[in-house]
């Protein structure tokens, strides 16, 4: 497989995974905004169930992004979704397009 096959499949596994964490760090600051503007739990709900909806957006699409030499689910096996920095078949490390070797 070539490597500039590799390093853009990479990048976008990549991509992914940066999504999942910004969507992962955005909710303490909003959830501390939403409660110093609604002084309510009841009032903060809404935000939190747009934020749980988001998530589970984000971590499907990044869930489903596939491996750029095997073509498989890079962070699923079977029912299992595991945010390793290797493919969980083929091994191949999220940084391999960094190094010298593949």
């Amino acid at each position: 497989m070539e490597p500039a096959v590799i390093a853009s499949g990479l990048a976008a596994v990549r991509k992914r995974r940066w999504c999942l964490w910004i969507v992962l760090i955005v909710y303490l600051p909003t959830m501390y905004v939403t409660q110093r503007i609604t002084h309510s739990f009841s009032g903060s709900m809404p935000v939190f169930f747009a934020w749980f909806a988001v998530l589970l957006c984000v971590m499907f699409y990044s869930a489903t992004a596939r491996c750029p030499r095997c073509r498989n689910y890079y962070h699923m096996q079977g029912m299992a979704l595991l945010y390793l920095r290797k493919c969980l078949h083929c091994q191949l490390p999220l940084n391999a397009d960094k190094g010298d070797s593949f």
